[in-house]
């Protein structure tokens, strides 16, 4: 039955241009949009830009230019690098948005009015305070966060070239430690809210040390949603970059309005994957919220539906600060955070204040949209971090993409052309393969074939791109075998023969049908070539159901299309070369 699936990334802070970091989550979060719409459910992907803060108002002025005109230039280096990257988003959004920062002061607006679960005191309060300030992260940083070099100096670990500042300000203040137990109950009641599991863990650790009451504004900073005239001294603050920045996944499907439940909420059987919580619940969690439109006037029970995917850098944003501050905003929580690992780079994060990063247009331009897509969803386990350099890319696409894949689809479209006049054979006929060896490998493509039919869908709804991947590529490794045994070229000669040769050529041709369309969520341009060159009909990302089910049968014969080289061998990056 369709679904609804609404998934979001992190937005993208533009003080610089775009890295491979955020590529390897924008890919990620696109093949997994790509598998639903794939299987029919309804879709909306949402990616964008964050642009407000102290950290941008710097780097403008260093630019010497206006925050707007550094944010908008920058921005658009965004917008085109997934345009590069063929990441197919439905909604850009950009924080400096007039509709983005109205959403913003009305949060603070029902904070205001919101009172704590524990103490009933308003979750809004003004203080003094003075502590560390980290401008990569934009946050305040305790003494428990921060690391020594050896020479004493505490560091930001995740930005330790940067020089911690000493802040003290008066800033209003969000009572975070008062709902310590409502995250508790709520990840013990759905431990689907947090995957993979073990980055859950680490986020009830978090809860259990104890949560601090958070800075949610910043004084005199001209570049950043002012707070609502309705709060009592709040002139002169800007709403905290973070709290502003989280209201995105809300504002940009038209929250505070209630159409933006279309996709934030979904009856049970609609929802897009594991964790969905009836809205009502959260009343349960915190009863002196104000629940607003967020679960009033329905006459059936809504689900949560919001998969977020984030780095595990932010993961205590996502999982501890903006469920808390939705809970105090009468707002059900979004249906599962998924973290996913770094991109490191010769043992280091990618990181603009280490100077290490790596460009992905200039990668996709070099080795091919699909190849870098295919090697960061492929390399390593979902979720985990992943260690990227120009040679195992090299390695890996050259030996799964050119010379299993690619070569399979060549000497495949070859044999047609020269055997059968590029028109598909119509013979099946299993038994007239002669050779026992030759057609238990033909037994042994048809099974794992249907074993991916299985597989590969269940691995991608579960989040396991890369297991998804492996059980797609079995039937290729299976079908090459396949070649091997029987020898199609020499099977040509003999005209007595040509049952068995339409037989094998019927069964390549079946599984590159069907590796186009489990692949094409990670590789959706080559799988579109390869669609064409076949000339089936409609698209990959459009065949579900039956018609994407295993085929290993006669055929009406059609004439293919022109034969193409789909994945070219990579040379070997020269020594020296950034990530070789």
């Amino acid at each position: 039955m369709p679904r609804r699936f609404y998934i979001t990334t992190a937005i993208d802070y533009v003080n610089g241009r775009p890295h491979l970091g955020h590529a390897y989550e924008k890919v990620l979060a696109d093949a997994l949009a790509r598998f639903h719409r794939q299987r029919g459910d309804a879709t909306f992907f949402l990616t964008g830009t964050d642009e407000h803060g102290q950290k941008i108002l710097h780097a403008a002025e260093a630019a010497g230019q206006t925050p707007r005109a550094f944010t908008d230039a920058l921005s658009r280096t965004f917008v085109d690098a997934w345009h590069e990257l063929q990441v197919s988003y439905d909604r850009f959004v950009r924080t400096s948005e007039p509709q983005h920062e109205h959403a913003v002061q009305e949060l603070f607006r029902r904070l205001w009015d919101a009172r704590s679960p524990k103490t009933g005191q308003s979750v809004l309060f003004a203080q003094d305070y003075e502590g560390l300030y980290c401008e990569g992260c934009e946050s305040f940083k305790q003494d428990k966060d921060l690391e020594r070099t050896a020479a004493g100096k505490r560091v930001c670990p995740l930005h330790p070239t940067l020089t911690l500042r000493e802040i003290r300000e008066s800033n209003f203040f969000f009572r975070l430690s008062e709902y310590d137990d409502a995250l508790k109950r709520h990840i013990a009641q759905h431990p689907e809210f947090i995957e993979p599991g073990y980055r859950r863990n680490e986020v009830l650790r978090v809860i259990e040390e104890g949560l601090q009451d958070v800075s949610v504004t910043r004084p005199n900073l001209p570049w950043g949603v002012p707070l609502p005239d309705e709060i009592p001294g709040g002139r002169g603050h800007t709403v905290y970059v973070w709290a502003d920045a989280l209201l995105n996944y809300l504002s940009a499907i038209g929250w505070p309005e209630r159409r933006y439940a279309q996709w934030w909420l979904a009856h049970e059987h609609e929802c897009g994957g594991p964790g969905g919580t009836r809205q009502d619940t959260f009343q349960d969690l915190d009863g002196q919220g104000r629940p607003g439109a967020a679960w009033a006037g329905t006459t059936q029970p809504l689900y949560s539906n919001a998969l977020h995917v984030i780095g595990k850098d932010i993961s205590r944003f996502h999982c501890v600060l903006w469920p808390a501050m939705l809970l105090a905003a009468g707002v059900p929580l979004p249906r599962q955070v998924y973290v996913h690992g770094f991109v490191y780079l010769r043992g280091e994060r990618l990181s603009k204040s280490l100077g290490n990063l790596l460009d992905p247009v200039h990668l996709a331009q070099q080795f091919g949209t699909d190849a870098v897509r295919y090697y960061l969803l492929s390399a390593a386990e979902t979720g985990r971090d992943l260690e990227f350099t120009i040679e195992q890319m090299v390695e890996r696409v050259n030996v799964r993409l050119a010379n299993e894949f690619g070569n399979l689809a060549s000497r495949t479209m070859k044999l047609v052309q020269d055997a059968f006049g590029g028109s598909t054979p119509e013979a099946w006929t299993p038994e007239a393969v002669r050779d026992p060896a030759a057609r238990a490998a033909l037994e042994a493509l048809i099974a794992a074939a249907h074993e991916a039919h299985d597989a590969v869908p269940r691995a991608w709804a579960e989040l396991r791109i890369q297991d998804a991947l492996e059980a797609a590529w079995v039937p290729v490794v299976r079908a090459n075998e396949f070649v091997e045994r029987t020898r199609p070229w020499e099977l040509a000669k003999d005209a007595a023969r040509r049952d068995e040769l339409g037989t094998v050529l019927a069964a390549l041709l079946e599984t590159l049908r069907l590796v186009a369309l489990w692949s094409w969520p990670a590789i959706p341009g080559k799988s579109e070539s390869l669609w064409a060159m076949l000339r089936l009909p409609g698209r990959p990302g459009e065949t579900r159901g039956d018609a994407a089910a295993p085929r290993f049968a006669s055929q009406p014969a059609r004439l293919l299309g022109e034969k193409e080289i789909l994945f070219p061998r990579i040379k070997p990056a020269p020594a020296g070369a950034p990530g070789a």
